[in-house]
């Protein structure tokens, strides 16, 4: 394992050529939840698109501690993860959707393998909008403040 601060150079390289993270948060009851999401790195901190009703969205309304996994998918070193510890917040404000949704797009779907795949699945974007359209409200962002990160081997 290796320690660094969450604003080291080669953390933020980490987690730029990382596209899904993993957030694990700990219920009420004390039952681990772990799901993956998109995410986008601004101004220091971590977000992720959900809605309310997320499980880890609710487990952080009562326990904020969360952990995030990132595995460096675009990277060339297969042999280590980043584990990233932070304070967790569900937040609504639309300016923050809004700048965050904006982020997203560009980082997910104006890339040339995001439109290589939105061109390849253009057949499925009725489903696609109908799965967000029965979800709708109570969306929000997880917001996490990180704490410490640090790197670990791969096995």
């Amino acid at each position: 394992m290796t320690q660094r601060t969450p604003d080291d150079r080669a953390v933020r390289l980490f987690i730029d050529r990382s596209m899904i993270l993993r957030i694990a948060s700990l219920s009420p009851k004390g039952n681990a939840d772990i799901i993956p999401l998109w995410f986008i790195a601004d101004r220091g901190r971590i977000y992720m698109a959900t809605r309310a009703g997320n499980p880890v969205a609710r487990d952080i309304m009562t326990n904020p501690e969360v952990v995030l996994l990132f595995h460096g998918e675009r990277g060339a070193r297969r042999d280590r993860m980043l584990r990233v510890r932070g304070h967790a917040v569900f937040r609504t404000e639309p300016s923050l959707l809004r700048r965050v949704q904006f982020r997203a797009v560009a980082r997910y779907y104006l890339t040339p393998g995001g439109l290589w795949d939105t061109i390849k699945n253009i057949r499925r974007l009725g489903v696609w909008n109908r799965y967000h359209q029965e979800r709708a409200g109570g969306g929000g962002l997880i917001e996490v403040t990180p704490e410490s990160a640090e790197f670990l081997k791969v096995l």
